[in-house]
């Protein structure tokens, strides 16, 4: 899937399929579907969830998701290749073993979020002195795309809401009544596709 696939789609329901006299621009389309990509984000994660590797910082019980496209961590799988950490309640912790940031650094066995914050996390035991990877799921930014850029890292069957997407921008272009009701159509089809 590129946007181009995408454009091509949304000009036939826009009858707007001769080269020699568009009414709108493949840039601007192209726009349009970066644009119903940040909105895919705000109606629903999970088309951006992905799953990543994770280095601890040495000797810290306290980790920073510093990934250029990180958005959001979900949650915190797993040592890469290895044991499966189970989530602990950060207040119940605190309240029974208060010095557990203060314990021996070791092997990763638990985790917990960071309370009001989507890039940190703790771990328990604090990472070990040497390279701990874990496997962390989280929401990725979307990417902006060019017209003929792959689209790979995307599921396939969003093509058709942002098709709808893409449709309903270039029609709300357009004063008259009907184009705006059709226009307003093709948005709700849009989110109803995203939000499944």
């Amino acid at each position: 899937m590129t946007p181009q696939d995408i454009i091509t789609s949304a000009r036939y329901i826009l009858n707007d399929t001769d080269p020699s006299t568009p009414r709108a621009t493949d840039t601007e389309l192209t726009g349009y579907v970066n644009d119903g990509l940040k909105e895919t984000l705000i109606a629903n994660k999970k088309w951006f969830m992905t799953v990543g590797d994770f280095i601890c910082e040495p000797l810290q019980c306290e980790q920073t998701l510093l990934d250029s496209d990180a958005l959001e961590l979900v949650e915190v799988l797993c040592i890469h290749g290895g044991a499966a950490l189970t989530p602990f309640d950060l207040s119940t912790m605190n309240a029974f073993n208060p010095s557990w940031r203060s314990d021996t650094a070791g092997v990763a066995q638990e985790w917990s979020r960071f309370p009001d914050d989507p890039f940190k996390f703790f771990v328990y035991p604090a990472a070990p002195a040497t390279a701990q990877t874990l496997d962390i799921r989280y929401v990725r930014t979307p990417a902006v795309y060019a017209l003929n850029d792959s689209m790979d890292d995307l599921s396939p069957t969003l093509q058709p809401a942002l098709v709808d997407y893409v449709v309903h921008r270039a029609s709300s272009k357009d004063d008259e009544h009907v184009l705006n009701k059709r226009a307003g159509d093709f948005y709700q089809s849009f989110l109803a596709k995203v939000k499944v």
